[in-house]
């Protein structure tokens, strides 16, 4: 005879059971909040940098506008002149200038921007793509 009985854990067992899964799941818990704040520590620490950086780039920016500024000034007509006239520099004369003839210098070429063509047409283009409007409506006649 055999008497079927369920067989029952000692009280204590099963309290420490519960108090595990619960100490189990806090860990947990801390442990993606670690996780959590590992990363927004790092993005924060990022994101400080590009703001210091974009900040230098925009300090260059405008020491670079100051200098150029600057330069502006200093390469001025008036700038210039008043420099000159400090150094003793004065415009030379006619009698003054001289010309060098260099032998085998032949001058520099003219520029020629545009050239001046009888027929606009451009002759690579198809007669389809230069035929006004009414020259195509005839040939639709």
């Amino acid at each position: 005879m055999t008497i079927n009985r369920p067989i029952l854990q000692a009280p204590w067992r099963t309290q420490r059971q519960r108090v595990g899964a619960i100490l189990l799941g806090i860990v947990a818990a801390i442990m993606v909040a670690a996780l959590y704040l590992s990363v927004a520590s790092q993005s924060t620490l990022i994101g400080r940098e590009v703001q210091t950086l974009e900040r230098e780039i925009s300090l260059a920016k405008q020491e670079n506008a100051n200098l150029k500024t600057e330069l502006a000034r200093l390469l001025s007509y008036h700038a210039v002149e008043t420099r000159s006239d400090g150094l003793g520099f004065y415009p030379a004369s006619e009698e003054e200038t001289h010309y060098l003839l260099v032998p085998g210098y032949s001058g520099r070429e003219a520029v020629v921007l545009l050239e001046e063509s009888k027929e606009m047409v451009n002759p690579s283009l198809p007669s389809e793509y230069s035929v006004s409007l009414f020259d195509w409506f005839e040939t639709l006649r």
